[in-house]
């Protein structure tokens, strides 16, 4: 009966708009209830009126500056609208929207959907390492600074230990708290230090000047033979596959531990894909691995 009486109120404010917005509506609902022309996990009748609630005041904005169909609607309309709400609001408004023109493009409503590339600013969520007494007792078991920096950077922030010989030292902004990860044929990603990384990097830059204090190599990091080398290599590979031995466990495993531990306390893979600048398929395999008992659904945002 609940479930009867939750789509009725939402077919009742579908009903309140004025058409053709009311029918593309009555259709986006049909669509979240697995009655579309094409299958998918159904959403949560309470959901589905959330999601025509909290999406009716823009639908109703846009009929009355005018706008006689949906199809009209650009991604600069979407955008106005979201960004024309309270903050608080904001979240509240885009996922619906988004699956709303979604199931429309699905359904072959519209040509195009103007909500897909549509994003919103988040906060910048510093990352949960590992617990701490873990990631403090793997940093013992290696003692001097740039050791730990490396090792930090992998337990903490799961770099990939191959992507370390080439960060540059323009690449660290410690006033911001962030490093820039670059690779080749990709999109750079911005690491958000913790405090605790961020200790660690002074200390290496410390020792890093300490020690060669006229070297002219632009790399963060730096052995005895790279250093003093006037073409400015990179570290080899085999510096930071040492410091791994010297742990006791692989870069890939603790990388791995680390993710994975993100991963139990979300269900949300973009949060792991702007976190750890995972591909799309890699952050849904932790995010199964972590919860098995979830599916994801297309339509939900």
């Amino acid at each position: 009966m609940m479930r009867d009486a939750e789509l009725t109120r939402a077919r009742r404010v579908a009903a309140s708009l004025p058409e053709p917005f009311a029918e593309a509506v009555d259709l986006w609902i049909d669509v979240l209830q697995v009655q579309g022309s094409r299958s998918s996990p159904a959403l949560a009748s309470g959901t589905i009126y959330s999601y025509v609630q909290n999406a009716h005041p823009t639908l109703k904005s846009w009929a009355e500056s005018g706008i006689t169909d949906l199809r009209e609607i650009t991604k600069k309309d979407v955008e106005a609208a979201i960004m024309g709400l309270p903050s608080v609001r904001r979240h509240s408004v885009h996922p619906p929207l988004r699956s709303l023109f979604r199931a429309l493009r699905r359904e072959r409503k519209i040509f195009r959907d103007p909500a897909r590339s549509v994003s919103l600013p988040i906060a910048v969520k510093l990352p949960s390492p590992l617990p701490s007494d873990r990631v403090r007792g793997i940093l013992s078991r290696v003692e001097d600074a740039r050791s730990q920096f490396i090792v930090a950077l992998v337990a903490i922030h799961a770099l990939v230990r191959n992507d370390l010989p080439a960060l540059l030292l323009e690449d660290l902004d410690r006033s911001c708290g962030q490093l820039r990860v670059r690779r080749p044929g990709q999109l750079d990603r911005v690491v958000y230090l913790d405090e605790l990384t961020s200790e660690l990097a002074t200390s290496w830059l410390r020792e890093r000047y300490r020690r060669w204090p006229r070297t002219g190599n632009p790399h963060l990091w730096v052995s005895r033979i790279s250093a003093v080398d006037e073409a400015g290599p990179r570290m080899s590979t085999e510096v930071t596959k040492t410091v791994f031995e010297r742990v006791g466990i692989s870069a890939r495993q603790l990388r791995g531990d680390r993710i994975y531990d993100e991963a139990r306390h979300t269900a949300d893979p973009v949060h792991l894909m702007r976190l750890f600048g995972l591909s799309t398929g890699t952050a849904m395999k932790y995010i199964t691995a972590a919860h098995p008992d979830k599916r994801p659904d297309p339509l939900r945002a």
